[in-house]
C-alpha cells in the first residue's frame, strides 16, 4: 500500500473513532442528566438542591458532537437532547475527555479547566459552579 494510500485510511479511522467517541460522550452526558432527573425525583435531600432554582443550561462540545440541556425550573428538571434556546448558561467541552474530567474528577475544578482552555462558558459562572456540585454531589451519593 502506497504512502498516501494509508494516510488517507488512518485519516478516515481516527475520524471514525472520533465520531463514536463524540456519539459516546452525547450519550454519557444525556445519561448523566437524566440519571440526576431520576434522583432529582426521589431523593429528597438531593431535589433540596434546586428548591426555587430555575435554570436553563445547555452543553455542547466545540465540535458539535455534543448537545443536550437541562431546564431547571423549580423542583423540577427536564432533559432535552438538543440545545435550548436562551439558555442562562451554555457550557462548551473542548471534547469528551474534557466533559469527564471536568464532571468526574477526584477535585473538579472548573477555573482550571476554563484556564487549561478545556471548558468554556457564555453565562453566569455560579450557574456551571452549581451544576459540578451537583454532578458531584450525585457521584458521591449514589456512587456513580
Amino acid at each position: 500500500m502506497n504512502f498516501f494510500k494509508r494516510r488517507l485510511i488512518e485519516h478516515r479511522v481516527k475520524g471514525a473513532v472520533s465520531e463514536m467517541n463524540s456519539r459516546a460522550m452525547d450519550l454519557f452526558l444525556e445519561t448523566l442528566l437524566r440519571i440526576m432527573r431520576l434522583a432529582l425525583i426521589l431523593d429528597r435531600g438531593y431535589r433540596k438542591n434546586i428548591e426555587g432554582f430555575q435554570g436553563r443550561y445547555a452543553f455542547a462540545s466545540r465540535d458539535g458532537g455534543i448537545a443536550a440541556s437541562a431546564l431547571f425550573d423549580g423542583n423540577r428538571m427536564k432533559v432535552k437532547n438538543r440545545l435550548v434556546d436562551h439558555p442562562d448558561i451554555t457550557i462548551e467541552f473542548k471534547d469528551g475527555k474534557a466533559l469527564r474530567r471536568c464532571l468526574f474528577s477526584e477535585n473538579p475544578d472548573i477555573i482550571a479547566a476554563i484556564l487549561d482552555n478545556e471548558v468554556s462558558y457564555t453565562g453566569n459562572l455560579n450557574y456551571l459552579a452549581k451544576f459540578a456540585y451537583m454532578a458531584k454531589h450525585l457521584q458521591l451519593t449514589f456512587a456513580l
